[in-house]
């Protein structure tokens, strides 16, 4: 477990929790922009929270692996907000094909993670058979 990613995803996980109970006890505050606008903040913060959770608990860490992530849970993201915004007939509901397009971009970077690590996995076979 690597504490520079953990104690932060703690710090974000106590911070959400004790507003989320101060917001419910106090219904009459609001903020000054669209609910739209907050649920997609509150998403991104539960989002950064995740992210840090699994940075602490990853053993290998490279950027592929962290872009492959950030792209998924885009992708969870923008599908959880589909599934919240149902708009009326003829009005165009955008979340799911970004949804659908960010979960294409982590199975692309996935199919590439696990093609150049069987170029590597042939690469080091040859050479130790050369070797033999």
């Amino acid at each position: 477990m690597k504490k520079r990613f953990f104690i932060p995803a703690c710090v974000l996980s106590i911070t959400g929790i004790v507003f989320i109970i101060y917001a419910m006890g106090h219904p009459e505050l609001s903020f000054p922009w669209s609910t739209q606008i907050t649920s997609i903040l509150y998403g991104l913060y539960a989002d950064a929270a995740v992210m840090l959770f699994l940075l602490a608990f990853m053993k290998k860490i490279s950027i592929m692996n962290i872009l492959t992530i950030i792209f998924e849970m885009g992708a969870i993201f923008f599908l959880v907000q589909s599934i919240l915004h149902v708009y009326p007939d003829g009005h165009a509901n955008w979340y799911l094909p970004m949804a659908l397009g960010l979960n294409s971009i982590a199975i692309f970077l996935n199919s590439f993670q696990t093609w150049k690590k069987s170029k590597e996995n042939k690469a080091e076979t040859r050479i130790s058979e050369k070797q033999e």
